[in-house]
C-alpha cells in the first residue's frame, strides 16, 4: 500500500523569500520526514520567491490566493480582499484538501483566514507572532486599526495553537495575559547549527572570497533593507567609527525596499571603500567566518534568528535594547537606540580594543537546532500535541 503523506498549509502572504520566517520554516522542511508529511504554501502574490523552486522539488506547493483575480494580488489592499482572501483560502481548503494542520506567520495580517480554517474543519489551527513591531508605510485608518485587531481577536477565539518567538512578540500580538492560556507556548525557531559551528573555510579563505581584507575588523548585519533592521542609523554608526580608525569593514547582506536608499548613503558618506552590500545569494555561514562581531540595531525584533547563527560561529553579538533577551546564548551585548550613534560607535569600538573571553551556552544553543525542532513541530502537526509536550 502506498503511503501518502498528509499536508500542512503554511500562510506567510508574501512569496516565499530568503526572510527569517521563511528560512525558518525551510529549514523545518528539510527537518521533517517527508514521507509522513508535506508543506504547502498559501500566498497572496504571484512573484516566485528564493524557496519556491526547492518546495516544488519536495512535493509542495504555492498557491496564490489571488491567482484568479485581474489584480493577482498586486493591488493596494481593502477590505472587500479581506473578504475574498477568506472565501478563496476556504475553497482551497477544500479543493486541495485534506489539510491536518493551517499555520498563519503573520496573524495581524492573516488572521481572518482563521474563520476558513475553522469552518473547513482542520483540526490543527497555529497563529504565530513573530515580531513586536510592523514596518507600515504610511500612517494606519481607524478602520486598519480595527480591523487588524479583529483578527487577533480571531485567532484567539478559534486557534488550536497560539504560538510566539519570544515572550514580548506573544504579547505584542495576542495580548499581556496570553502567556496564561493553556494553548499558549513559547516555540524556539530551528537553525541548522552544524552550518554555523563548522565554519565552510577558514577567515582568510572567506575574506579572500568577498575581496576584504583579513587584517581588518569586519563586521556584519544580516537583514533585510528595511526600516526596522534601521541600517542607516548603523551606517551612521559606521562612519563615526572610521574617524577613529580605519582598519574596519562593513558587511551588509539584505535585500530590500531600502536598498538603494542604503547605497546612496554609503556614497555620501564616502564609505565605498569601507562597506559591502553583499548579493542576496551569499552563504551566511561563509560571510559569518569572514566575521569578528555582529551587529543588530533593529528598531523592534521579535527575536533575532541570526543571533543564534552568529553565536553558533562564536561571534560576538552587539544590539539595540528593543532585541529579545531569548536568543542571548552568552555572547549578546544590549545598547539603547536612544543613547545615539556616536555612543554606539564608542562602545563598539572598546570591545574591539578590549576583546572578553566569553562562551557560548551550547546546551541551550542546541535547543534550537532543527534536529531538535523540526521532529517536535511535525508531531504537532499530525498528531495536534502541544510542542513542549
Amino acid at each position: 500500500m502506498v503511503n501518502i503523506p498528509k499536508r500542512v498549509l503554511f500562510v506567510n502572504g508574501l512569496p516565499i523569500d530568503k526572510g527569517g520566517i521563511e528560512t525558518a520554516i525551510m529549514q523545518v522542511y528539510r527537518g521533517i520526514e517527508r514521507r509522513q508529511l508535506l508543506i504547502d504554501f498559501a500566498v497572496r502574490k504571484p512573484e516566485t520567491g528564493h524557496f519556491h523552486e526547492e518546495i516544488e522539488r519536495y512535493g509542495g506547493r504555492i498557491f496564490n490566493l489571488f491567482a484568479n483575480r485581474k489584480h493577482n494580488g498586486n493591488k493596494k489592499w481593502n477590505f472587500a480582499m479581506d473578504i475574498y482572501y477568506i472565501y478563496s483560502f476556504y475553497k482551497l481548503l477544500k479543493d486541495k484538501g485534506p489539510f491536518c494542520a493551517v499555520h498563519i506567520a503573520h496573524p495581524m495580517l492573516e488572521g481572518f483566514l482563521m474563520i476558513a480554517a475553522k469552518m473547513a474543519g482542520v483540526p490543527v489551527r497555529i497563529a504565530h507572532s513573530n515580531n513586536t513591531g510592523i514596518d507600515d508605510k504610511q500612517r494606519l485608518s481607524l478602520v486598519r486599526k480595527l480591523t487588524r485587531k479583529l483578527k487577533l481577536t480571531i485567532c484567539r477565539e478559534y486557534a488550536t495553537h497560539i504560538w510566539g518567538c519570544s515572550k514580548e512578540a506573544s504579547k505584542y500580538q495576542f495580548g499581556k495575559n496570553i502567556l496564561e492560556d493553556k494553548r499558549s507556548e513559547i516555540v524556539p525557531y530551528p537553525v541548522a547549527i552544524h552550518n554555523f559551528v563548522r565554519n565552510p573555510c577558514n577567515r582568510k579563505e572567506a575574506c579572500l572570497q568577498f575581496n576584504i581584507e583579513a587584517q581588518n575588523i569586519n563586521l556584519i548585519n544580516v537583514g533585510r533593507y528595511t526600516p526596522q533592521k534601521n541600517q542607516l542609523f548603523l551606517l551612521e554608526t559606521f562612519k563615526k567609527m572610521l574617524n577613529k580608525r580605519n582598519d574596519l569593514h562593513l558587511m551588509l547582506t539584505g535585500p530590500g525596499s531600502l536598498e538603494n536608499e542604503i547605497r546612496e548613503y554609503i556614497e555620501k558618506l564616502d564609505m565605498k571603500n569601507y562597506v559591502t552590500m553583499l548579493e542576496s545569494n551569499t552563504s551566511i555561514p561563509l560571510a559569518l567566518s569572514a566575521s569578528d562581531y555582529f551587529l543588530l540595531p533593529s528598531i523592534y525584533e521579535g527575536f533575532g534568528i541570526v543571533l543564534i547563527e552568529a553565536q553558533a560561529a562564536s561571534i560576538p553579538c552587539i544590539v539595540s535594547d528593543v532585541c529579545q533577551p531569548e536568543p542571548d546564548m552568552g555572547l549578546v551585548d544590549y545598547i539603547p537606540l536612544d543613547k545615539g550613534s556616536t555612543y554606539w560607535a564608542d562602545y563598539i569600538l572598546s570591545k574591539i580594543q578590549q576583546p572578553e573571553d566569553r562562551k557560548v551556552n551550547l546546551t541551550r544553543l542546541m535547543e534550537y537546532d532543527v534536529s531538535n525542532v523540526a521532529p517536535r513541530m511535525q508531531k504537532v502537526y499530525l498528531e495536534g500535541i502541544k510542542y513542549g509536550q
